[in-house]
């Protein structure tokens, strides 16, 4: 019964993937390889469900003072990080603000059924072995991303008691569970991740930049080994990805993820841009938030990717608004809005020799990145010290890996030393006259920078423990 009601589930999204017009209509299974792969191909590659308004609750986005409230308005409660962040300050629902949480448990759904069913589908067993292994990928990808948004930061001292996320590695159907620990979540998105690599390997196959290969594995193994401060192990896995991939010039002239570019390991989330910050043309009319000009800033005149990453408009004053990385089709990228790319694992792996107090190791990882980022790097002055250098690095991330992903939020929640955070919300009612200002602070080791359950999930499951986050009073100007 479990089975069945499960594939039920699915239908919707196993029609989607046109299988169902080979086969009868009334046979809900999947019976080919190529139908398992198509099923999580359209379901996680093509829709990734990222958090949509993560860069607005960062310090790399702030608001167009000029804009009018009314059309801010619904990404106020995450640009404020207001305790419920799916309901305005009048009580009203603000419609998918909050729903990765439902979509990510959905590809960990897919993902499961692939596992459990993909060993008996018509193929190769290499070709199963290949399938079973991406999706073992896509749930460690997914389990990922679930603990750093709705669990709470790693602490090595508390990560056993720590509340993470519902962990899932069945095609059962339940109606309400528990939430696990961050150390068990941690240890289950490590175990998928060695089975991916494992089969992966031994599969032999070699698809597309749309499929992970070994070396995208690895570097998330890498990825997910940082988050841990397991250091030793960060540098194994980030070491694998730099000896098997190459690092590639940044330029303003071309686009930097293309199929072509081996510094690209993995593409996904190509439905539309992560964070689109952009109206139409150089007109600025409809844009309410921009990049932050600190961290524009912080590009020096050598560095390429100010001119590779982002779009200057002047606003019409003579003075320059940023929007961020380019994201319209062809500009920054010809594939995928989100990458695993050979650059993280350099970023990955310096930092994890800083905190080894490889100093000299760390030093010549970020010079090496920076020489296919700067047009010379004689004149950038590099930190001798662990401490200084551990803050130079997450700088870096911050400039190199910026508005992809989940990258900038969760670095923040990983920081030993959190910056204090402040945005301003300016009112300007629709007959275009200011009211006054709001200044919302996110402070170090807020609670708020663990997103709530969703109201949805809290509705359907009232035994789910809910994340504590504290109500924002603005400072009224």
């Amino acid at each position: 019964m479990k089975k069945l009601s499960y594939i039920l589930f699915l239908l919707p999204f196993l029609s989607c993937n046109g299988f169902l017009d080979e086969v009868d209509q009334d046979k809900l299974v999947p019976e080919k390889n190529d139908h398992f792969s198509a099923l999580m191909l359209q379901e996680f590659n093509a829709t990734y469900p990222i958090f949509r308004s993560i860069d607005h609750m960062t310090d790399n986005v702030v608001e167009d003072p000029s804009a009018l409230t009314s059309r801010k308005f619904d990404l106020k409660t995450t640009y404020t990080w207001q305790r419920e962040i799916e309901l305005d300050e009048y009580g009203n629902r603000i419609n998918n603000i909050n729903y990765s949480w439902e979509k990510m448990y959905e590809d960990i759904a897919i993902a499961n059924y692939v596992i459990e069913l993909v060993d008996e589908a018509i193929g190769t067993q290499e070709e199963n072995d290949y399938t079973k292994g991406e999706a073992y990928f896509i749930r460690g990808l997914s389990y990922f991303n679930l603990l750093n948004l709705y669990g709470q930061p790693f602490n090595p001292g508390t990560a056993i008691t720590d509340l993470g996320v519902p962990l899932r590695d069945d095609i059962g159907v339940e109606v309400t569970y528990q939430r696990n620990t961050v150390a068990e979540g941690y240890a289950h998105i490590e175990s998928d991740l060695l089975l991916a690599k494992e089969l992966i390997a031994q599969s032999g196959v070699s698809k597309s930049i749309w499929h992970p290969t070994v070396a995208a594995v690895d570097l998330l193994l890498s990825r997910v080994m940082l988050y841990q401060q397991k250091w030793d192990e960060a540098v194994y896995y980030a070491s694998e990805v730099i000896d098997q991939g190459v690092l590639s010039k940044v330029s303003a002239n071309s686009p930097f993820v293309t199929a072509d570019n081996q510094e690209i390991l993995y593409s996904y989330y190509t439905t539309s841009p992560i964070f689109n910050l952009y109206s139409s043309g150089t007109d600025l009319t409809s844009v309410a938030f921009f990049v932050n000009k600190e961290l524009i800033n912080s590009y020096d005149d050598k560095d390429l990717r100010k001119s590779a990453f982002f779009i200057a408009v002047d606003d019409g004053t003579g003075k320059y608004n940023y929007r961020t990385k380019k994201y319209q089709r062809d500009l920054y990228t010809s594939l995928g809005f989100a990458n695993l790319r050979v650059a993280e694992a350099y970023l990955n792996r310096a930092e994890a020799y800083a905190n080894l107090g490889q100093i000299q190791n760390s030093v010549s990882d970020i010079q090496t990145l920076h020489r296919t980022r700067y047009t010379d790097i004689s004149e950038v002055v590099y930190p001798t010290s662990a401490d200084e250098l551990i803050s130079f690095l997450f700088a870096e991330r911050r400039k190199e890996l910026c508005f992809e992903d989940h990258h900038r939020w969760f670095d923040l929640r990983r920081m030993e030393t959190q910056p204090e955070i402040s945005h301003v919300f300016t009112l300007i009612d629709d007959n275009n006259e200011k009211l006054g200002t709001e200044t919302f602070t996110l402070l170090p080791n807020d609670y708020n920078y663990t997103l709530p359950i969703p109201l949805k999930e809290r509705q359907n499951n009232p035994l789910i423990r809910n994340n504590e986050r504290y109500e924002k009073i603005p400072e009224i100007n």
